[in-house]
Protein backbone atom coordinates (compact mmCIF):
# COMPACT_ATOMS: atom_id res chain seq x y z
CA UNK A 1 0.00 0.00 0.00
CA UNK A 2 2.90 2.32 0.71
CA UNK A 3 4.69 1.74 -2.34
CA UNK A 4 1.38 2.63 -4.64
CA UNK A 5 0.57 5.69 -2.45
CA UNK A 6 2.74 9.03 -3.35
CA UNK A 7 1.27 10.13 0.09
CA UNK A 8 2.16 7.17 2.19
CA UNK A 9 5.64 7.66 0.42
CA UNK A 10 5.96 11.48 1.60
CA UNK A 11 4.92 10.49 5.05
CA UNK A 12 7.20 7.49 5.15
CA UNK A 13 10.10 9.90 4.10
CA UNK A 14 8.96 12.10 6.46
CA UNK A 15 9.25 9.34 9.40
CA UNK A 16 12.91 8.63 8.40
CA UNK A 17 13.70 12.28 8.57
CA UNK A 18 12.36 12.65 11.72
CA UNK A 19 14.36 9.71 13.15
CA UNK A 20 17.92 11.09 11.50
CA UNK A 21 17.04 14.06 13.29
CA UNK A 22 16.54 12.60 16.87
CA UNK A 23 19.49 10.54 15.95
CA UNK A 24 21.76 13.47 15.24
CA UNK A 25 20.22 15.03 18.43
CA UNK A 26 21.04 12.15 20.55
CA UNK A 27 24.79 12.39 18.42
CA UNK A 28 25.26 15.64 19.35
CA UNK A 29 24.48 14.83 23.31
CA UNK A 30 27.02 12.01 23.15
CA UNK A 31 29.92 13.85 21.57
CA UNK A 32 29.49 17.32 23.10
CA UNK A 33 28.31 18.71 19.44
CA UNK A 34 25.79 20.69 18.07
CA UNK A 35 22.98 19.08 16.30
CA UNK A 36 23.32 21.03 13.36
CA UNK A 37 27.44 19.79 13.01
CA UNK A 38 28.56 18.34 9.90
CA UNK A 39 30.22 16.15 11.63
CA UNK A 40 26.57 15.33 13.67
CA UNK A 41 24.31 15.38 10.54
CA UNK A 42 26.55 13.66 8.46
CA UNK A 43 27.33 10.61 10.83
CA UNK A 44 23.05 10.19 11.19
CA UNK A 45 22.92 11.21 7.87
CA UNK A 46 24.74 8.28 6.78
CA UNK A 47 23.35 5.29 9.40
CA UNK A 48 20.15 6.60 8.39
CA UNK A 49 20.48 5.60 4.70
CA UNK A 50 21.30 2.65 5.71
CA UNK A 51 18.26 1.97 7.77
CA UNK A 52 16.28 3.79 4.65
CA UNK A 53 18.36 0.61 2.20
CA UNK A 54 16.87 -1.82 4.46
CA UNK A 55 13.41 -0.83 4.90
CA UNK A 56 13.29 -0.71 1.12
CA UNK A 57 14.64 -4.09 0.90
CA UNK A 58 12.38 -5.51 3.23
CA UNK A 59 9.46 -3.94 1.35
CA UNK A 60 10.80 -5.19 -2.33
CA UNK A 61 10.80 -8.30 -0.66
CA UNK A 62 7.61 -8.47 0.98
CA UNK A 63 5.57 -7.07 -2.39
CA UNK A 64 7.69 -9.88 -4.02
CA UNK A 65 5.88 -12.64 -1.86
CA UNK A 66 8.79 -13.87 0.30
CA UNK A 67 7.97 -15.44 3.68
CA UNK A 68 9.12 -13.78 6.41
CA UNK A 69 11.98 -16.15 7.23
CA UNK A 70 13.60 -15.89 4.33
CA UNK A 71 12.93 -11.64 4.45
CA UNK A 72 14.86 -12.06 7.79
CA UNK A 73 17.77 -13.88 6.91
CA UNK A 74 18.76 -12.15 3.55
CA UNK A 75 18.03 -8.43 5.52
CA UNK A 76 20.31 -9.52 8.63
CA UNK A 77 23.01 -10.57 6.28
CA UNK A 78 22.36 -7.22 4.18
CA UNK A 79 22.45 -5.10 7.25
CA UNK A 80 26.15 -6.36 8.80
CA UNK A 81 27.57 -5.67 5.31
CA UNK A 82 25.59 -2.45 4.95
CA UNK A 83 26.82 -1.43 8.56
CA UNK A 84 30.70 -2.87 7.80
CA UNK A 85 30.64 -0.29 4.96
CA UNK A 86 30.25 2.54 7.49
CA UNK A 87 33.01 1.08 10.18
CA UNK A 88 35.80 2.67 8.60
CA UNK A 89 34.05 6.37 8.64
CA UNK A 90 32.25 5.71 12.16
CA UNK A 91 33.84 2.94 13.66
CA UNK A 92 35.68 5.34 16.50
CA UNK A 93 32.58 8.16 16.77
CA UNK A 94 30.71 8.82 19.34
CA UNK A 95 32.48 5.67 21.57
CA UNK A 96 31.41 6.36 25.02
Amino acid sequence: MIAESPTLTICLRGLHDQREQALAGVLAETTGGRPEDITVTTAAALMGAVHRTLFQRIQSLTLAGQSNDLIARTVGAEAAQAFNLLEPALGDYAVA
